[in-house]
């Protein structure tokens, strides 16, 4: 494994440097580089054979070509940044959002760059790209040679195979007659012969679709902009809405987060913050996948038996801002980042399940997602 000077404390202080914004004309040449094959950075050997660890999605800033991917060993509490790049010698691109293993290879989902980097899981070497996707956001794998991808803008979930890279159908979501960008997908969860996915973008639907037939068969009706879904040891899906905002053509109401009985479709409870200005963020289950953790300005923990929400959070945000939310499938331990000011280096909280410290990581710009490996 290569070394990295990159300090990890055990504090959930959090000090932060200013990073100069790079010009939009560079910024756009460099995010157009995203899914190229030549660079000119210095290449060094990755090797993660053996290790247990997490991958850290760095979003990066909207149309700078900044995302990065960082690389947390679990047992070492060894930090590697800038993984993809140092690897390759060229950058990773524009807005990477989420990252799935799959049969060895990692594939890194580039929002803006309009493609998937496909990588060997251990060497972070690539091995291929899927291109022409408008704007991928999540996977879910069927097949060895058949894999979904959701779509901010597609109106359709896109399906790829994972080993030749192509492109290879649609699902189709959404026409052009629709209002707003209905209907955008995002999480693909399947449960037994049915796939769910969220449409958040302007939009207030869950999908289901026939994984048989690969056809949209039924939806049903949410909250206001359904930002993230986990299932629970029931088979329930768990959604939690961010509301809209005041201005937005859609509508606006407070954040939610509702349980879906995915055998009837139906919404069977649904709970709602106090009030409009709360920020909902992600969620995740514990492995038991009987206790859900989200976050709502703060972070909070609830049993999926609960009726009402929480009253305190295991864990205030003071001044952070906590973006994404991952938990170990292993030991239970939270994974939470701080996006701080959206321009500087990020930082990532490990956590025990009730909510204490145990480490923080210092990684890219703006931390958005976790891949468990």
């Amino acid at each position: 494994m290569i070394k990295t000077s990159t300090k990890i404390k055990t504090d959930t202080k959090t000090t932060r440097s200013t990073r100069f914004a790079l010009p939009l004309l560079l910024a756009i040449l460099v995010s157009l580089s995203g899914c190229m094959k030549e660079g000119a950075l210095p290449i060094s050997e990755i090797d993660l054979y053996g290790s247990r660890g997490v991958f850290i999605i760095n979003e990066g800033n909207y149309l700078y070509g900044n995302s990065s991917l960082s690389y947390y060993d679990i047992d070492t509490k060894q930090v590697i940044n800038n993984i993809y790049s140092t690897a390759n010698g060229v950058p990773l691109g524009d807005v990477a959002f989420t990252m799935w293993l799959h049969k060895g290879k990692g594939y890194i989902v580039m929002n803006n760059s309009s493609c998937i980097h496909v990588v060997d899981a251990n060497s972070m070497l690539q091995v291929g790209t899927i291109e022409n996707l408008p704007s991928p956001r999540h996977m879910l794998f069927l097949e060895d040679e058949l894999a979904l991808v959701s779509d901010l803008y597609a109106r359709a979930i896109t399906l790829v195979n994972p080993q030749t890279f192509e492109v290879i159908g649609t699902i189709e979501t959404g026409t052009k007659s629709l209002p707003f960008y209905q209907h955008p997908t995002e999480y693909l969860i399947k449960i037994g012969n049915e796939i769910f996915t969220n449409c958040w973008s302007y939009d207030n639907k869950v999908l289901v679709i026939d994984s048989q037939n690969l056809s949209v068969t039924d939806s049903i009706d949410v909250g206001i902009q359904p930002l993230a879904m986990v299932k629970d040891r029931n088979d329930n899906i768990w959604v939690i809405n961010d509301g809209g905002y005041g201005s937005s053509a859609i509508g606006s109401e407070p954040p939610s987060i509702m349980r879906i009985n995915t055998k009837t479709h139906s919404v069977s409870l649904r709970l709602n913050f106090e009030r409009p200005t709360d920020r909902a963020g992600q969620l995740a289950t514990n492995p038991a996948a009987d206790t859900i953790y989200f976050i709502c300005n703060h972070l909070y923990a609830m049993h999926i038996n609960d009726t009402h929400l929480p009253d305190k959070p295991i864990l205030a945000r003071n001044n952070n801002t906590f973006r994404a939310l991952g938990v170990d499938p292993k030991t239970g331990e939270i994974y939470l980042s701080d996006a701080g000011d959206y321009m500087s280096e990020g930082k990532v909280y490990r956590l025990k399940p009730n909510g204490t410290p145990i480490d923080t990581l210092d990684v890219g710009i703006i931390p958005g997602n976790f891949c468990f490996n």
